[in-house]
This record gives C-alpha cells, structure tokens and sequence, in this order.
C-alpha cells in the first residue's frame, strides 16, 4: 500500500492544480444575477413603460404601467452561460474601446443553446447586453436575438422555421 502513496499523492497533486486554474479563470458575466437586480430595480421604480409587439407583420403598441419584470425578462435569465460545467464551453474574449469594457462569449459547443453574449460595460456598469440563443425542437428551429439597454429598454426578436405550419416572425420592444 505505501508504494502507491506517491502516485495518489501525484494524483492529488495534478487535480489540484487543475482546479486551481479553473479557479483562476475569469468567470462568465453572471447574467441571472444581474437580471435579477434590473427586475427588483424596475419593480420598485414603477412607471410606465411602452411595449410593442410585432408578430408576423402584425403590430400593437400598449402603454402599461403593471408589466411584469420577472416574466418578460425570463429569456434573458434562461441565456445565462455562468454554469461551472459550463467553463470550456465558451470562448471568452475581452476588449476595451475608449472608455468601454467589451465582453464576448461564444459558444465553443455545438449544442449550447446561447450561442454568443456580448456585454458592453462602461465604469464596470453593463450598459449594453446583446444575446444569440438558438431555440426549437425536433419540429421547430429558430434564434433568438435579445438586447437588454438598461438606459433604454429591451428588444426580443424571435424567427422560427417550423416543418408544419406557419413560421413565426416576431418583435418585442419594451421601453421606458
């Protein structure tokens, strides 16, 4: 038993370090966290907003002042890539332009649904966040292409190809 001491030690030694270095890495912009915070900030700000839906070439614009935050943001908490399986999944990428921070991850996995998140950020403040997710099933395939302004508002743009019936084109703009 004593002679195989040193390679457990070994062992041990080498899954150590690779944690260690997962560690180190520079997590993923945690988007559920932050979505969570722009819901209860937007809950308690109140006011009215301006939603408008286009769906297949159909438009209705409404001014609400009870939309739910934590309902109509869901898509973008449902695109959050901050997994710990997650870590070689994605290509992270990092560039400064001027005053702004711009962080890109793109799907290295072909069976990840969000395929790209970009978060621009200006005084570490995220002021832009833009998502590809690809959406469907066995019947179905579309994307999803979701842009959250905080300043602003946010857009959700959906296609989707279906093998029986009508294709979806569809548009939801929220501003305030």
């Amino acid at each position: 038993m004593l002679r195989y001491l040193p390679f457990l030690l070994l062992l041990t030694a080498c899954f150590a370090d690779e944690v260690e270095e997962d560690l180190a890495r520079d997590p993923y912009f945690d988007l559920t966290a932050y979505i969570n915070r722009q819901v209860d900030s937007l809950q308690a700000a109140g006011g009215e907003v301006t939603k408008t839906i286009t769906l297949n070439g159909t438009t209705e614009t409404k001014r609400m002042t009870d939309l739910n935050f934590a309902t109509d943001l869901r898509v973008f908490r449902e695109a959050d890539i901050n997994k710990p399986a997650w870590l070689d999944k994605y290509h992270s990428e990092r560039e400064a332009r001027g005053d702004s921070l711009i962080r890109t991850y793109t799907a290295l996995d072909s069976s990840m649904q969000t395929r790209r998140l970009r978060v621009v950020s200006q005084d570490n403040v995220p002021v832009h966040i833009e998502i590809i997710r690809r959406t469907g099933t066995v019947l179905s395939k579309g994307q999803h292409r979701l842009i959250y302004e905080p300043a602003r508002g946010y857009r959700m743009r959906t296609e989707q190809t279906n093998r029986f019936g009508k294709d979806l084109d569809a548009d939801i703009a929220v501003s305030w």
